[in-house]
């Protein structure tokens, strides 16, 4: 004899005798009483109600009310400690130890649901709760876009993880859908997966007119197969903006302009080769701060370059380089007169490129460059960024590099006519105009094409929502274009979405004179406070500012996605890696509340 509920919902508390989960031969009335009010049966019961209710029904609900409140506790301890280890991304065993722990310091969490079977268990409703409250915000807001990126992994092969950016009353949101694995990288294959990902998970159909009237922007990586994938998401929605990661493109045109500079290829191996150099070697280290020490600069080890920091990384190893340079030529020199030296040969390459009158020339040159794309870079991957802010930072950046064409930047012009360089002389002909004049072409060639899949009529007149980039004095004209063109252009997504398009033009006018005469500083302003203030007055040209918002910039969120991922991948073993289990763990890390901040 056995509970059907308790086998069901495999709730053992792992009895010798009168175990009826695995089955008793024992029928005494008494034991059967006894399991019918016990722990154990009343979790089964709780989670019988909890996955046959509709979101509409309280029974689940009513059902732990039911509960004692000792029950009621540990059901909440049990809960915290699976989100904890779900958000946290430690693994599913962990549960065990922190129960033991928690008998040691004496708190009462029961004998229940103490192993990592039921912390799945937990952790999978935990993430339903967060699809359902996704799926409430799709259906609730005006519009949304589509963030997709691939992942390869030893574990996974392929998967496509899929992503979705809306903005409501001038709130951006950014959240998971799912992880979806793919036998091919074809565009056919991803567009699939990422429809598969909203019917599993959300239970939304993409091509549904629900959906696609509400469809305004892809983002991806930049990658060949996502041109088709953008090209198909067009089918389900003319309108679509379609947005390659600009942080993707940018480090494309960075590698393209310079991978077949020799110049560059010198500098980067002669970085590298100097880190290792100190890094594998205390003793070299501790020489190189006392001659820091000893001239009286600040110490600083040079640095590794490459890995996915490669821009902020590059900028950091020439400062040093730079900087440092008097400190590394004394060191050297040192260890290259020493005829105890073992590697000295190393010691003299190094020496020769420090000495190199074009390499420190190039390397003024490239930092100011990097100087430069590093400002784009930190734009691109602020989460408040939005298309406008990228592509006027992206045309000052162009229009800097354009400069430095006919002019040296900043650092270059230190030791434009220089023969020594902090008091060593340098050696060879100086001569590098040829090689910059060919990365700057080469790299705003690359750069201008990097908003080359949108349209830059949309892309231009998108400018209008970022309070960043307005006037400082109201100017009567401001904007009226913009809003004319998108309106048109996105004229079917705003009618479906309730928007009178005839009363946008005035609601612009007026929420604009408005906010000059209110703020000082109209840079200051947030979108989410305008909403608080004029919502109601003007609805209809704040519905056209969420539009604007919505679509999505980069696939950084991907990126942090995929971060995540492999640290969970680095807690949990292999068989525990199928898709429905990673996507409730991401489900819950990427948009579950903070641990302080859940509530159950």
């Amino acid at each position: 004899m056995f509970c059907a509920l308790c086998r069901k919902h495999n709730v053992d508390l792992g009895e010798s005798i009168h175990n009826f989960c695995s089955g008793t031969d024992d029928f005494k009335l008494e034991f059967i009483n006894i399991h019918q009010n016990s722990e154990a049966h009343a979790w089964a019961t709780c989670m019988e109600a909890a996955s046959t209710a509709s979101p509409n029904t309280v029974s689940a609900e009513q059902m732990l009310k039911s509960m004692n409140s000792v029950t009621i506790g540990r059901v909440e301890s049990t809960f915290r400690t699976c989100h904890a280890i779900a958000k946290s991304g430690w693994p599913f065993t962990d549960p065990d130890w922190i129960c033991k722990l928690d008998d040691a310091k004496g708190t009462d969490i029961g004998s229940v649901f103490r192993n990592d079977k039921s912390a799945r268990i937990f952790i999978h409703f935990m993430a339903e709760v967060e699809r359902k409250s996704l799926k409430e915000k799709l259906e609730n807001c005006k519009y949304f876009s589509l963030i997709s990126d691939e992942f390869t992994d030893s574990i996974f092969k392929s998967a496509v993880v899929v992503y979705v950016r809306f903005a409501n009353e001038g709130k951006v949101h950014c959240q998971i859908v799912g992880v979806q694995p793919v036998q091919k990288n074809d565009a056919s294959t991803i567009k699939s997966a990422i429809e598969e990902t909203f019917q599993i998970n959300l239970q939304l159909s993409l091509a549904s007119q629900d959906c696609s009237r509400k469809l305004v922007g892809f983002g991806s990586d930049g990658t060949g197969q996502n041109d088709g994938v953008a090209n198909l998401v067009r089918e389900i929605q003319p309108c679509v903006q379609s947005v390659h990661c600009f942080a993707h493109r940018l480090r494309l045109a960075y590698k393209g302009a310079l991978e077949n500079v020799q110049l560059y290829g010198i500098l980067t191996s002669g970085l590298r080769n100097m880190y290792y150099f100190y890094h594998n070697s205390p003793l070299n280290k501790n020489n190189l701060k006392a001659i820091y020490e000893a001239i009286k600069l600040y110490p600083a080890i040079p640095f590794r370059i490459g890995g996915s920091q490669w821009l902020p990384r590059l900028q950091t190893a020439l400062q040093i380089l730079l900087k440092g340079y008097p400190a590394l030529v004394l060191h050297l020199n040192k260890i290259e007169g020493d005829s105890r030296t073992s590697n000295r040969q190393k010691v003299k390459g190094l020496l020769y490129l420090l000495l190199k009158i074009e390499v420190v020339k190039f390397s003024h040159f490239l930092l100011d460059v990097i100087n430069v794309l590093n400002i784009l870079l930190r734009v691109t991957l602020d989460h408040n960024s939005s298309i406008a802010d990228i592509f006027a930072t992206l045309q000052s950046t162009v229009e800097i590099l354009q400069m430095y064409q006919t002019r040296a930047g900043p650092k270059e012009r230190l030791i434009e006519t220089v023969q020594y360089f902090h008091g060593h002389q340098l050696v060879g002909n100086g001569n590098i105009s040829a090689v910059r004049t060919k990365v700057l072409s080469d790299l705003l060639k690359r750069l201008s094409d990097c908003f080359c899949d949108a349209n830059q009529d949309v892309l231009k007149a998108t400018f209008i929502g970022s309070f960043k980039l307005w006037p400082d004095k109201m100017k009567q004209e401001f904007g009226e274009k913009e809003v004319s063109v998108l309106s048109k252009h996105y004229e079917a997504i705003l009618e479906a979405a309730s928007v009178k398009i005839s009363e946008v033009g005035t609601e612009w006018s007026m929420l604009k004179l408005e906010l000059y005469n209110r703020f000082q500083n109209i840079q200051t302003l947030t979108w989410d406070s305008v909403n608080a203030h004029y919502s109601k007055k003007y609805p209809n040209i704040l519905a056209l500012v969420d539009l604007i918002l919505t679509p999505p910039a980069s696939s950084a969120e991907t990126e942090q996605g995929f971060s995540q991922m492999k640290f969970v991948m680095m807690h949990l073993h292999s068989k525990l890696m199928f898709e429905n289990v990673m996507t409730d763990l991401m489900t819950i890390q990427m948009n579950s509340p903070d641990i302080k901040k859940f509530d159950l």
